[in-house]
């Protein structure tokens, strides 16, 4: 049987206990070992927290790829330019 998900390695997410911070509308949880952030999209259901879609940025792409560090300073304010 073939893992639809796109994913090879290890599960990062179910070997590791992230860092999570939720805000109004978003769950961001930073993997450190990994290397990952997850970005979701919150929603209730049956008053619990639930995650919506997904995008998981991983950090070794983004360090071999400064202009994409450099849209998300961009897009947080935290631009030096």
């Amino acid at each position: 049987m073939s893992d639809k998900s796109g994913y090879r390695g290890t599960a990062y997410w179910e070997t590791e206990t992230p860092q999570v911070v939720k805000t109004g509308k978003l769950l961001l949880s930073y993997f450190p070992t990994a290397g990952r952030l997850q970005i979701s999209q919150v929603y209730q259901k049956d008053g619990q927290d639930q995650r919506g879609r997904t995008v998981t940025l991983d950090l070794e792409d983004m360090a071999l790829h400064s202009e994409a560090a450099e849209l998300i300073k961009l897009a947080l304010g935290l631009d030096s330019k």
